[in-house]
């Protein structure tokens, strides 16, 4: 999955207490929208506390998940 790719890519996990809950938040946001802003990332994950503060990764790892999700795509629609 994308997020998952993204998150090992952006080596978000630091202890993993929360990442369960973080990568189901994650494809929920970006099942709603593939393109989302800081902000929209900040407050769609707002109900997820990382006690390990690995938030700034957590946001690139959902910019990354989107530019990977969007790339099979785009692919797809060139053929």
């Amino acid at each position: 999955h994308p997020v998952q790719r993204a998150w090992i890519e952006i080596d978000v996990p630091q202890c993993g207490y929360c990442q369960s809950g973080q990568i189901m938040s994650a494809v929920v946001l970006l099942k709603e929208n593939p393109r989302p802003t800081d902000n929209d990332i900040d407050e769609a994950m707002s109900g997820n506390i990382c006690r390990c503060g690995t938030y700034p990764r957590i946001r690139r790892a959902i910019h990354r998940a989107a530019e990977l999700a969007a790339a099979p795509a785009k692919g797809k629609a060139a053929q």
